[in-house]
């Protein structure tokens, strides 16, 4: 019973959450003795025909989506089934560099050919910023492609503008997968300044969200949303490879509660937590702790301070658990919950002036190289017979392994890729702060 006495430990602990899940603990509805298995009545979600079925067509109905498919293997299985289904060995792939790492396995699974969008970085905030309609629609004329993925929102609540992105692949026939894991909440916040949906963006064919990270579900709950409902079979049978054969009640009855209570509840929540969250970026602005929250398609749910000599000390003194703190940057969730139980962003609004006193935390800037060439297909790489070498001596060698560090869990390095001095400088950078480890495996 240590894990259960590690979480109750951990539940006293944390007394202000900004990280996920989105129900932060405040929604004791969602638990009970409902952890049991496809007995009669509790339908299949293999093959959902009864009330799994209707819950199912609830949140799509909530959606305005055609069909939406549970996930109890988190937005991931969703990614690695959508890739798997549209696509075959040697098709091309558009992918930013900056994707999550189940793109990586949906790619090793299908065969397909990623094509990487090289981003631009944003120098203030040391992130990619979103790929442009521009630079897809180069490559698309470069390249044959046959799907698309795009992120909307990235971890840091950057988005790219969506609708334009799916136009252009729309118009050269390109399937679209959106990544919108951070995004569950969007539905409900256009009106107070969140970036559009994909749901709500013609053109996206498969939208696979994680409402467990911002609304109220339970970790790894998750669905996929299909604008088309041609490719519903297709979609239900790789869905069926990939997915557990016992999956959680717990999550699956989440999933309905979470839909329901925030097409009841989201738009006044989240109207609520604007005027919280507004809070925040005010007093910041006041004591020059903002980061450039102003840029386009940003979703402000995401509230980033700069990291300072001593803040995670301070945090967790006051009982104050972030989602990240990672060079310099630290990143807070503000979910629904915490428009309902708003003591948490009030011990943080009151401790801003102490971390604005904290010093600074200078640190040699580490800006990623080019992406290193996609010698052969993630698949190929993969299946080939691999050996560990340390980082100083995979100059030169084509990469077998998905380097992807969590959190957030986006690509450093993709198998297939062949590694440069650049790009060995770069890795070791990264493992001096501990983001990786010292050896790769190269084929």
């Amino acid at each position: 019973m240590e894990l259960r006495k590690r979480l109750r430990q951990a539940a006293v602990a944390d007394k202000y959450s900004f990280h996920m899940p989105g129900h932060k603990g405040r929604f004791p509805a969602l638990f009970g003795n409902y952890d049991t298995t496809e007995i009669p009545g509790l339908d299949n979600l293999h093959c959902p025909e009864d009330v799994l079925c209707r819950a199912q067509e609830r949140v799509a109905g909530i959606y305005q989506a055609a069909r939406t498919y549970f996930l109890v293997n988190g937005s991931s299985v969703g990614i690695m089934s959508a890739i798997t289904a549209l696509t075959r060995a040697g098709d091309g792939v558009l992918a930013a560099r900056n994707c999550h790492k189940s793109v990586l396995a949906g790619l090793i699974h299908s065969g397909a050919m990623p094509v990487w969008i090289e981003q631009t970085l944003c120098p203030r905030l040391r992130h990619w910023l979103p790929p442009s309609p521009a630079a897809v629609k180069e490559l698309i004329a470069k390249h044959a492609i046959k799907a698309a993925i795009f992120t909307n929102p990235d971890y840091y609540g950057l988005t790219p503008d969506i609708a334009a992105l799916a136009q252009v692949c729309r118009e050269a026939g390109i399937a679209v997968i959106v990544d919108e894991a951070h995004g569950a909440h969007l539905q409900w916040g256009q009106a107070i300044g969140l970036p559009q949906s994909a749901v709500a963006a013609a053109g996206c064919d498969v939208i696979v969200q994680s409402p467990h990270k911002t609304l109220p579900a339970l970790t790894q709950a998750a669905w996929m949303h299909i604008t088309d409902l041609a490719l519903g079979e297709k979609l239900q049978e790789t869905l069926n490879l990939f997915h557990t054969t016992s999956p959680s009640y717990l999550l699956l009855s989440s999933l309905e509660y979470a839909a329901c209570w925030a097409n009841s509840h989201g738009a006044a929540m989240l109207r609520r937590l604007k005027i919280l969250a507004d809070m925040l970026y005010l007093r910041c602005k006041q004591l020059n702790l903002d980061f450039p929250a102003t840029l386009p398609y940003r979703d402000w749910t995401k509230f980033l301070l700069p990291n300072r000599r001593g803040l995670e000390g301070l945090l967790r003194s006051q009982g104050m658990f972030p989602e990240l703190i990672q060079g310099d940057k630290v990143l807070f969730m503000l979910t629904m919950a915490d428009a309902l139980v708003p003591q948490g962003i009030a011990a943080l609004y009151r401790l801003l002036p102490l971390i604005a006193a904290l010093p600074a935390r200078p640190e040699e800037e580490i800006l990623p190289p080019p992406l290193p060439k996609q010698e052969i297909s993630p698949r190929e790489a993969w299946a080939r017979p691999g050996k560990k070498v340390p980082i100083a001596k995979a100059k030169g060698q084509i990469s077998r392994q998905v380097l992807a560090p969590y959190p957030p869990g986006t690509m450093v390095v993709a198998p297939g890729q062949r590694l440069e001095q650049e790009h060995i400088d770069y890795l070791h950078k990264l493992h001096a702060r501990k983001v990786i480890p010292q050896w790769l495996e190269v084929i």
